[in-house]
């Protein structure tokens, strides 16, 4: 059967449709268009980058949607790459590290770099500058001499975000040896609920996400001033890490690597990741 007889027994024809060979012009155009979506399907690269689940605000799952500032900077830099269609899959910190150790994923966002990591192949450029700060009670602050840290916080409580290295080497040495007693938890809102009811006597995160965990809980003013930063720790910088491919899952890495660099590059003297985090805190 001709494609012409096919098509009328479909009821594909319409009054007035003209045709060509038995194939009318709707046929054509519709398989034309399908034709060329398939061709732009294919030629898109997915890219699928891992994230944290419970970083606020910098990358966590809204109900089941990703989201964060990371989140929203390098969906806007990969949107400027169009060979490549991106897919963000949140997952814990430490098993999304696992995750990227082990080579069952390419690429983790995103973690500071670490002597300690030294099986992370290699790392975007930095995108982010972000404060460290001891955050600490009023009560604590003012019945000890708090210059240089951690060394005047002796026998102290911390509560620390779990697999986080945050506060140093110095710090958790101290861990170790007694001088310094920690609980952790997986989030910035439960840390600080250790740090509200008195559990812990101080906190250490990242300024802009302790500010984001006192509005997660919504905390007022008035509660708020009964904390104040007894220490700034550092800067740190995020990146996309991209771990071990031992089976050349991702031959297309360095490639995809080397692109958004460039593309993170130009947001960044454009002024554009900027923009992006103050209209993120504009919310």
């Amino acid at each position: 059967m001709d494609l012409g007889r096919f098509c009328h027994l479909l009821h594909i024809r319409k009054p007035h449709q003209r045709f060509i060979g038995g194939v009318s012009y709707a046929l054509i155009l519709s398989l034309t268009v399908l034709s060329v979506s398939i061709v732009h399907a294919q030629d898109k690269l997915q890219i699928t980058l891992y994230s944290e689940d419970n970083n606020i605000p910098y990358a966590f799952l809204d109900g089941a949607r990703p989201a964060g500032i990371y989140t929203r900077i390098l969906s806007e830099a990969v949107a400027r790459l169009p060979q490549y269609e991106l897919e963000i899959v949140n997952v814990p910190f430490r098993r999304g590290m696992d995750l990227l150790e082990n080579g069952e994923i390419m690429a983790f966002f995103p973690p500071y770099q670490r002597q300690e990591r030294d099986w992370i192949e290699r790392y975007s450029i930095p995108i982010l500058s972000e404060t460290v700060v001891a955050l600490c009670s009023n009560d604590y602050a003012r019945s000890h001499e708090l210059g240089i840290f951690p060394d005047d916080f002796k026998g102290a409580s911390f509560a620390n975000n779990a697999g986080y290295r945050l506060a140093g080497d110095d710090f958790f040495a101290m861990v170790d040896a007694g001088d310094i007693t920690l609980e952790e938890a997986n989030t910035t809102a439960s840390n600080l609920r250790f740090l509200m009811a008195g559990r812990v006597d101080c906190y250490v995160n990242e300024r802009m996400a302790i500010l984001a965990g006192m509005r997660e809980l919504d905390v007022d003013r008035d509660l708020a001033r009964l904390f104040n930063e007894t220490a700034i720790i550092g800067q740190e910088f995020g990146f996309v890490a991209y771990g071990p491919d031992p089976q050349n899952r991702w031959p297309y890495r360095d490639a995809f690597a080397d692109a958004l660099d460039t593309v993170l590059a130009e947001m960044r003297d454009s002024g554009e990741i900027d923009r992006l985090v103050v209209d993120y805190f504009a919310y």
